[in-house]
């Protein structure tokens, strides 16, 4: 068995072994070629920090590692671990991070953050083996919208830009990495973006990828909560998109959100925790 990167390794391959250790999971999941590629693009994926386990030459096991610098720190995201079924039990997602943390280490990244399902006990307990702790607490939702209210007095415009300095004001929650700015710049124009407007001020906006029918940000001025800002912009994506969508990653500590998405009648599907490892620099002196 030998673990190395993941260089020159086929999205073939990859694929095949994604799919088949994704496949008796929680929430059952499969990806085509294309939704692979898309994934490892929003991913940020480096093959070079990238991990898998071979066995004949033949990839059983993989870590999809990107990397990106937030905050002027090096972050490397976990955006799947996968272990084929009869090679479970062995420890090897363990291994590839014994393998993968002197790597990152060298490269002088900060810090790994990955997002795990919180049924998912063994998977959870090897992050833990491997130095990971849980940071936050995280909920995902789908289902058919049901506008309780919208507002007569708001108008939907496109967003041609991100104005993020302003958008940031809106959260009562740090994106995800799949959902974060950075995600999104780099989605900007495969996404539906609407901007919502009152007497001409910027008051709210929606973030939304047709692809997977997935809201990647929604977001309201914090002093105009509660006026259909957020049911109006949800109700403009309804009529071109249809009512089904969903979201990943919400904070569960941003109780506005939640409640929202509870109010239009969405589903709490899954739970998810999100974990971080620091990774500790060895300094020469």
């Amino acid at each position: 068995m030998k673990i190395r990167n993941l260089k020159g390794v086929d999205n073939k391959e990859i694929l095949s072994v994604f799919n088949e250790s994704f496949s008796d999971y929680f929430v059952p999941f499969k990806l085509t070629e294309e939704k692979l590629a898309s994934k490892m693009i929003v991913d940020k994926t480096d093959p070079g920090l990238s991990v898998g386990v071979f066995e004949n030459k033949k990839l059983v096991a993989f870590i999809l590692h990107g990397f990106d610098i937030v905050n002027n720190q090096k972050v490397v995201y976990n955006g799947g671990t996968g272990v084929i079924p009869k090679k479970r039990g062995s420890g090897l997602t363990k291994k590839m991070y014994q393998y993968s943390l002197p790597v990152l280490e060298k490269k002088g990244v900060d810090k790994v953050i990955l997002e795990v399902i919180s049924k998912n006990i063994q998977a959870i307990k090897s992050y833990k083996q491997s130095g990971f702790k849980t940071t936050r607490e995280l909920a995902c939702f789908k289902g058919d919208f049901t506008a309780p209210k919208t507002n007569k007095a708001i108008d939907i415009k496109e967003l041609q830009s991100y104005p993020w300095k302003q958008m940031e004001l809106f959260w009562d929650m740090h994106p995800t990495w799949q959902n974060s700015k950075e995600a999104v710049d780099k989605l900007k124009t495969a996404n539906h973006s609407l901007g919502a407007y009152i007497k001409n001020q910027f008051v709210g906006y929606v973030i939304f990828n047709p692809r997977n029918k997935r809201i990647q940000q929604i977001a309201v001025s914090k002093n105009l909560r509660r006026k259909g800002i957020a049911s109006s912009l949800m109700a403009e994506l309804a009529k071109k998109y249809g009512n089904t969508s969903s979201i990943i990653n919400v904070d569960k500590k941003a109780e506005n959100v939640m409640r929202f998405f509870d109010s239009i009648g969405f589903e709490n599907y899954l739970e998810q925790l999100e974990m971080q490892l620091k990774i500790n620099k060895v300094t020469n002196h």
